[in-house]
Order: structure tokens, then C-alpha cells, then sequence
């Protein structure tokens, strides 16, 4: 009985791809094709010389032309996507100047406060110091008195 020979998931792979790729360069050369009109006939002599003689338009002309439609209405929503995206970023932009003006509104009423809470702690400590002078006088001057 002959051995049955498989193919590997990557070379099946790799010819998925060329196909794809085939399928793609296909389409592509369709979409340059000029594409049939039932109303016309295979040679569109008529039509050429009318447009040579009077310049009225050919089928070819026509579908440039809703091509370069096409192309503007593409760019009108590029246009309206990046007014959109404007819109955000302007959005985003006041609410980013408007956190960081009261962060630093914070910012400076928590320095104001540490630096009161410092200027009372230096006061507290002085006059602990004063106390504590004043304290050890008395003692000294009460052991001095009682002494004699």
C-alpha cells in the first residue's frame, strides 16, 4: 500500500497567500478595464469623432469623471472627519488647561498652607524654648532661695 504523502500547514499557507495575492492583482487590472455599456457598440467610432469634432463626452470621459467625483466626496469626509478630530482635540485641550490651572491653584494653596504650618511650628518651638528657659531659671532661683 503506498504512503499518502501530506502537505505542511505552511506550505499551504504560502500558497493561500499567492492565491490571494493572485485574486488581488486580478481585481486590479479589472478595475482598469473599461467597463462595457450595453447601449454602446464594441467600437465606439461615433462617439469618438463627435467628441473630436463637437467635444461632447465619451463613455471613458464619463467614468473619470464620477471617479474624480467619487475622489471629492472621499475628500469631503477626510474634510468632516478632521473637523471632527479638531473638535476633540480643542475639547480635550480646554479640559487639559483647565485641570492644570486648578492643580496649580492646589498646588500653591497647599505651599501657602506648609509654609504656615512651618511658621507656627518655629513659633510652638520658640516659645517652647522660652519656657523651657524660663522654667530652669525659676527652678535654679527656687533651689538658690531654699538653700539659704
Amino acid at each position: 500500500m503506498p504512503r499518502k504523502e501530506f502537505t505542511s500547514t505552511s506550505e499551504l499557507k504560502q500558497i493561500e497567500l499567492f492565491v490571494q495575492i493572485l485574486e488581488d492583482k486580478l481585481h486590479d487590472i479589472y478595475q482598469i478595464l473599461p467597463r462595457p455599456d450595453p447601449r454602446r457598440g464594441l467600437l465606439n467610432l461615433g462617439g469618438n469623432i463627435l467628441k473630436t469634432i463637437f467635444g461632447t463626452a465619451t463613455v471613458s470621459d464619463v467614468y473619470e469623471l464620477h471617479g474624480v467625483l467619487d475622489l471629492q466626496n472621499i475628500n469631503s469626509d477626510i474634510v468632516h472627519c478632521l473637523a471632527n478630530q479638531l473638535t476633540y482635540v480643542k475639547k480635550v485641550a480646554d479640559t487639559t488647561s483647565l485641570k492644570s490651572e486648578s492643580i496649580a491653584n492646589l498646588s500653591s494653596i497647599v505651599k501657602d498652607s506648609t509654609i504656615q504650618s512651618h511658621d507656627k511650628y518655629q513659633q510652638i518651638t520658640r516659645d517652647l524654648f522660652w519656657f523651657n528657659l524660663i522654667f530652669l531659671e525659676q527652678n535654679t532661683t527656687y533651689t538658690a532661695v531654699r538653700q539659704m
